[in-house]
């Protein structure tokens, strides 16, 4: 599935995700005793970026994706510090024009999982993401594992004493609305859009239901990454993982390769690896700013200085960051379903 080489690939191809940071301010916080249940709306796909991460390349910007998400709080069965949420429901995309057959429609499943591993006092050593995209020949599934070192900080009630009711200063236009019932109410904008601007039209209109907190579910823990033996670079350069290399600073190949991959080994197809610089700032923020305007943990990862790995096998691609001592930073696994 082709998809556009910028920081919109994930945040746009999964509808309420997005990669930028913003800020608030106000008074109003989210109860402690309370938590997200479900998530409702509509996304106007106004961006060739959000219309080629669906995989609607052939038609026109502007469809519209409605979504109905239920939200549950999970812990791993095997992982005793692991804790996470997991998001779940239907995305309808809408008003298609110009691809094959004039207008049409899409129906998805999608499901989001993100765990994480506390070390205690807010501290975060290790995340699993997990997007499932459901959409029959445009289906796909992204793996995600990424290391802490040293580990994050991140209190538990971050999300809670963080969010606040107001319009955005910072990042793409965003307004928040406390409802009467606790519910969130969020308008705003993708990121590069030129037809979206405060006060008078949004791309997102997403509101999130809030009730009393309810236990967790026990879920099965992610699929382990494995160290894939003897890998080497190929003549030819992949093209799975590419849009994410763009996010990195590049120094030149390496023959050094590291290639880490979720689940069983596969025919390798194509490999290579690039000496990875520091930029000194975050470049992967896949759960970020409307998460966390609807009162949802986010997470980021800022590169560091080591070498990235791609490989492409017959049934996905898959792409590591390893740092300088050689420790596994941050994993990646596309395939398409």
């Amino acid at each position: 599935m082709p998809m556009e080489k910028s920081a919109e690939w994930l945040v746009l191809g999964l509808v309420v995700l997005a990669t930028l940071s913003i800020g608030f301010e106000g008074d109003t916080e989210v109860d402690d005793d309370l938590e997200v249940t479900q998530i409702s709306g509509d996304v106007t796909l106004s961006t060739r970026a959000s219309m080629n991460a669906l995989g609607l390349d052939d038609y026109e910007r502007g469809a519209k994706a409605t979504v109905d998400m239920q939200v549950q709080g999970v812990v791993s069965s095997d992982c005793a510090n692991c804790t996470g949420i997991s998001i779940q429901g239907d995305v309808t995309v809408t008003e298609l024009e110009g691809g094959p057959g004039g207008m049409g429609r899409v129906e998805a499943q999608l499901s989001v999982l993100h765990l994480r591993e506390h070390l205690g006092d807010g501290l975060i050593e290790r995340e699993w993401l997990t997007f499932d995209w459901d959409a029959g020949s445009l289906s796909t599934q992204w793996d995600i594992m990424i290391v802490h070192d040293p580990p994050m900080w991140q209190p538990e009630d971050r999300f809670n004493a963080g969010f606040s009711e107001g319009e955005s200063r910072t990042g793409p236009w965003i307004l928040i609305e406390v409802l009467l019932d606790e519910s969130r109410h969020a308008q705003g904008c993708l990121p590069g859009t030129f037809t979206c601007h405060s006060g008078s039209q949004s791309d997102i209109d997403l509101t999130s239901v809030l009730e009393p907190v309810k236990p967790a579910v026990e879920i099965a823990h992610h699929e382990p990454w494995i160290l894939m033996d003897n890998v080497s670079s190929t003549n030819q350069t992949p093209s799975n993982t590419e849009q994410i290399r763009e996010l990195l600073e590049l120094e030149g190949e390496t023959s050094e390769l590291h290639g880490w991959c979720v689940g069983e080994n596969q025919v390798i197809s194509s490999a290579q690896a690039w000496s990875v610089v520091s930029s000194g700032s975050t470049a992967f923020a896949p759960m970020s700013i409307y998460l966390e305007a609807l009162a949802l943990p986010s997470t980021s990862f800022t590169p560091v200085p080591g070498t990235w790995t791609e490989v492409d096998l017959s049934e996905r691609g898959c792409a590591s960051l390893v740092d300088e001592n050689g420790d596994l930073r941050l994993a990646i696994s596309i395939s398409e379903n």
